[in-house]
């Protein structure tokens, strides 16, 4: 029949409904969960990892001065979630360097900080000479509210940096320069073009090294020669023994009247070198038989320590003025076994002086990258001390080598 409407082919009744087909994709689908964390699905082990590339810095933290460089450190990763914060904090803390320039800034942070900052491993002091007393004070002290020992209580790494002093400051060269000297002598050789001050004081630098020098040849030798005798029979008997002088130990000369040109009156001639040391002493006569006799011991330090580094010698003749010593002690009875202490004593002089001392003693100075030199650490009241010579321009001489 032409008025019946013609059957439907199947293909087109399906087309009729395209999405029949896919009614069920959507189910399939996996669903996103917001409560999922890649970094927390992560072993505890790696993510430790994480934290610490992410929360530490080579640099120590100023507080609460900011830091001359930049730290790229992640702290917003601390704010993502509880569980995160307290996985991180406490490496924010224990795996950093914290710097300090005032005693009561280190008593601050621990309460203005994170309770976490209990967990700090490492800090570095700045101190300066007016505020001595107040570190030896804090160093020292046994209370709760104030003092090292209960405000660091996990430390295990303490560098303080003290600047002992600097010689030819532009106060002390206006002085001296204009005290009338004489010093065409003094200007020959590797120190012309510097000025007068810094001469004199150049110059006094080189005596007192000059003189520790003289006295540790002079112990060696007497050493050596006790030991060749030693060797050789004798016939004496023990009631003519005579045991050696002593070594010759000068006495300690104020810093302050040592950075003025050796307390050296304003003469209009240079003053006059030091004395030549006096004669080694004689050998010690030897007891009958062959035993051996007194031997001389090497020249010990004034508080029961062998320094047979001439450098650092002469340095520490200074040490009781300057208060290195007091900050030693200080810390026996506070500082805890596990807590290594080190002590850099920075002086400045010109830098050509810098590059002369070490062309002096090349095996006891290290230089670093800044061209400053230092000695190596050494033992004083149980702390590691060194000394560093920090070089600074001279006006006039363009810092010349």
């Amino acid at each position: 029949m032409l008025d019946a409407p013609p059957k439907s082919p199947s293909r087109r009744a399906r087309l009729r409904n395209p999405s029949g087909s896919n009614a069920s994709a959507p189910s399939q689908a996996p669903s996103y969960d917001p409560s999922f964390s890649l970094l927390l699905s992560l072993p505890r082990e790696l993510r430790e990892r994480i934290y610490h590339f992410a929360l530490t810095s080579p640099y120590p933290f100023w507080w609460p001065n900011q830091a001359p460089l930049k730290h790229l450190v992640g702290v917003n990763l601390l704010r993502t979630c509880k569980q995160v914060y307290a996985e991180s904090v406490s490496i924010l803390y224990s795996a950093n360097k914290f710097l300090f320039t005032h005693p009561s800034d280190c008593n601050v942070f621990r309460v203005v900080a994170s309770p976490a900052s209990q967990d700090i491993t490492c800090v570095y002091f700045r101190i300066r000479e007016k505020d001595l007393r107040l570190w030896t004070s804090y160093l020292g002290s046994k209370t709760t509210e104030r003092s090292l020992k209960f405000d660091l209580p996990k430390l295990k790494h303490l560098w303080i940096f003290m600047r002992c002093g600097s010689m030819g400051t532009p106060a002390m060269l206006g002085q001296l320069a204009h005290g009338g000297m004489g010093l065409q002598g003094l200007h020959g050789g590797g120190m012309a073009g510097l000025p007068p001050a810094v001469v004199v004081q150049v110059q006094a630098v080189q005596n007192a090294l000059g003189q520790q020098v003289a006295a540790l040849q002079q112990q060696v030798q007497a050493v050596h020669t006790a030991q060749d005798g030693n060797n050789t029979d004798s016939d004496e008997t023990q009631d003519n023994l005579v045991p050696p002088p002593p070594p010759v130990h000068h006495p300690a000369m104020p810093f302050a009247q040592f950075t003025q040109g050796m307390g050296l009156p304003h003469f209009a001639n240079p003053p006059p070198p030091p004395p030549p040391p006096p004669p080694p002493p004689p050998p010690p006569p030897h007891q009958h038989g062959g035993q051996p006799g007194n031997v001389p011991t090497v020249f010990h330090h004034g508080h029961g320590h062998t320094q047979p580094h001439t450098l650092y010698n002469s340095f520490l003749r200074f040490e009781r003025e300057m208060g290195i010593e007091s900050l030693c002690l200080s810390l026996q009875e506070t500082r805890r076994k596990e807590t290594e202490v080190k002590i850099v004593c920075i002086m400045r002089i010109p830098k050509r002086e810098v590059d002369r001392l070490y062309r002096i003693y090349p095996d006891e100075l290290e230089r670093d990258r800044h061209g400053d030199a230092r000695t190596r650490f050494r033992k004083l009241h149980g702390v590691e001390v060194s000394l560093e010579i920090s070089g600074y321009d001279v006006s006039g001489t363009g810092g010349g080598q």
